[in-house]
């Protein structure tokens, strides 16, 4: 392994990457819900009046559907985050967490999927952005996503967790855009 910027990078063990990445495809094929220990009446309602639009990237791979959204962290980005409505908490690759610098809490959950369950460790993010809609401050977990594949991938998900704070939204797959409502 070489250095950046004289920093050699962290010791990554082969088996969680692959767990890592192996978890996140199971997640988005099948739905699986992560941990969230979120109070359901804390979440704001949406006002009336009118939405605001983020772009939305839409992908096939076989039998699945994947929306990504632009999401910018700490005001670094955007990042390529896939949509998942069913996982009840966002996450954060491990590559992006270290690259915009989110200070880790301590904390660690379990996370599971149809390949077995780990612990990942939890950052907090207090600035990011779906697009052009700020989003409040709150925690991510981090998984080591592996690399990019073919100059893309996945670098996080956002989840229900955060979806949830605007009430409803809307993804309209074919005109390519996450409709939001106005606050």
């Amino acid at each position: 392994m070489g250095t950046r910027n004289g920093i050699a990078p962290p010791v990554r063990h082969r088996w969680m990457s692959r767990f890592g990445a192996a978890l996140l495809s199971a997640l988005l094929l099948t739905g699986c819900v992560l941990y969230s220990d979120r109070d359901e009446r804390d979440a704001p309602r949406p006002s009336p009046g009118a939405g605001r639009e983020v772009p939305l990237r839409v992908l096939e791979q076989g039998d699945a559907t994947l929306a990504f959204v632009p999401v910018s962290l700490e005001g670094e980005g955007p990042f390529m985050f896939a949509l998942d409505t069913g996982a009840s908490a966002s996450v954060v690759s491990e590559d992006v967490a270290d690259r915009v610098g989110l200070e880790r809490t301590g904390e660690r959950r379990s996370v599971s999927g149809i390949l077995g369950t780990g612990q990942v460790p939890v950052a907090r993010v207090e600035q990011w952005a779906v697009g052009d809609v700020r989003i409040d401050p709150g925690e991510v977990t981090i998984l080591d996503l592996g690399p990019p594949r073919g100059g893309g991938g996945i670098q996080g998900l956002l989840g229900s967790d955060v979806l949830s704070d605007f009430g409803s939204i809307t993804i309209d797959y074919d005109n390519g855009v996450l409709r939001i409502p106005a606050t």
